[in-house]
Parts: structure tokens; sequence; C-alpha cells
């Protein structure tokens, strides 16, 4: 994401078969002030000719925090997925990849504050999600005051919003020391999206699969049980990412 264009990379991993993307948003690789209307549909165009299709953007965590006690960064997350849920319906996206906001773990502020704030950020984008007719998916996440599946659900619930749905990160999960098949199991009705890549409880990584101990057979049929149909995003963070990303995509298939 940091050397090329996001088509030149899709370009790339669609000669291993792949077809669908979860694409992060980065200034230089895909990035909504950079590309005009024109550029937008040239960029549509193009992905339908070559058979490739954008599911999902995904912005940075780091740099945008729905669930900030400060009012003026809270607002500054929502006109920036705002955006991102624009470009991903002129890109033809189903929706967005959501963080739910970043908690300090060394002093939080006190939980229903956050979850005020987080709250107030998501119904203020799930505004902007039935203007674009676009989703919202909330990634699981050890950095966010809902990191496992039954906090993520249970906020979810509350709100009880149909573009609100689940992207589930396997790695995460692991991370945590989250029952992956349970976890599944509670978010079926909610479940708009899988992230895989492999991890250790020791350390939090997107890894590709065989470097940690994420049992990718129990999440394929876990998946196969409860009827997923949605997109399995493989997610790996690697320096040779095409060759590391093929590897996870053949375990992922068994």
């Amino acid at each position: 994401m940091w050397s090329e264009p996001a088509h030149e990379t899709m370009r790339r991993l669609g000669r291993l078969g792949l077809r669908e993307f979860d694409v992060v948003l980065a200034p230089g690789h895909l990035w909504a002030d950079e590309l005009d209307t024109g550029a937008r549909r040239d960029l549509l165009q193009a992905l339908s000719r070559e058979g490739m299709k954008i599911e999902s953007l995904n912005l940075p965590a780091l740099d945008f925090n729905l669930g900030s006690c400060l009012a003026e960064v809270r607002d500054h997350a929502v006109r920036n997925y705002a955006e991102a849920l624009r470009l991903s319906a002129d890109l033809g996206g189903r929706g967005v990849v959501v963080v739910p906001g970043r908690v300090s773990g060394l002093l939080p502020p006190k939980m229903e504050d956050t979850m005020s704030w987080l709250g107030d950020s998501i119904e203020a984008l799930l505004h902007f999600a039935d203007k674009t007719g676009q989703d919202l998916l909330l990634e699981t996440h050890p950095l966010t005051a809902i990191p496992t599946a039954e906090a993520v659900a249970a906020f979810i619930e509350t709100i009880g919003h149909p573009r609100l749905l689940v992207a589930y990160d396997v790695a995460n999960a692991k991370f945590i020391g989250e029952d992956q098949v349970a976890a599944l199991r509670r978010l079926k009705p909610i479940l708009g999206q899988v992230h895989v890549s492999d991890a250790k409880r020791s350390s939090w990584k997107h890894d590709p699969a065989g470097l940690g101990t994420v049992n990718f057979g129990e999440v394929r049929a876990t998946l196969g049980e409860i009827a997923f149909d949605g997109l399995a995003v493989v997610e790996v963070i690697s320096s040779n990412a095409v060759a590391d990303t093929e590897a996870t995509v053949h375990a992922l298939n068994g």
C-alpha cells in the first residue's frame, strides 16, 4: 500500500485467482481526495473489464478514533469514514470496514463514556451508510473497547440497524485468546466479512498461514456450518505479500 496504486496491487493479486478485495485506504494507493468523479468512474470500469471488484474499503485505524473522548477527534473520524463510504459506493463496493474506536490500555476513560461516544459516532455514520447504500463492517480489534465477538455483537444488537455488521478477524481473535468457533457461531446473523491471517496468543501479528496457531480447518468448517456466504479476506502483513497471500489462500481452501 505504500509503494503502488491499489489497482496495480489488485492486478498482481488477481494473478492468484483473487477477484474481490478489501482495499486499505492510503494516499498514493487509494484515497478519496485524489480521485475525482471521472477517475472513480474510470477505475470502476477498468476493474469491471478485468473481472475484479472492490468489496470494501478499510481506513487505517490509528488516525481515526470513533470512540475518542475529544469531540473534534470523533468528528474528524466520522468525516473521513463518510468520505470512505462515498468512495466505496462510487467504486461499486458494499461497505467500509470500521475499527470501533481505540482505547488506552493504561488509563482509559470510563467504559460507559467510551461506549456513548462510540455509539454516537456509529449512529452518525449509519446516516451516511443509508444515504450511500453501504454497510458498516465493525472489525473485531484488540485495541478497542469491544474487542471480542460477544462485545461487538452486543453493541450491534443494541443499535439494531441492518447495515451494521461484523468483520471478524481471526488473527485478532487468536491474540486475545478467543474461541473462534464459538465466536463465529455467535456472530452468524450479523457476520458480514471474515479477515484471515495467522497469529499466536503471545504476539499480535497478521502472518501468513503456518507461522502462528490459528486453526484454519476449524475456521473453514465453522463458516460452512453457519452457511456464511460473505467474503473471507486474506489480510497478510508481509514483506513478501503476494507469495504469502497465496500460501494462506491454499491453507484456507484446505
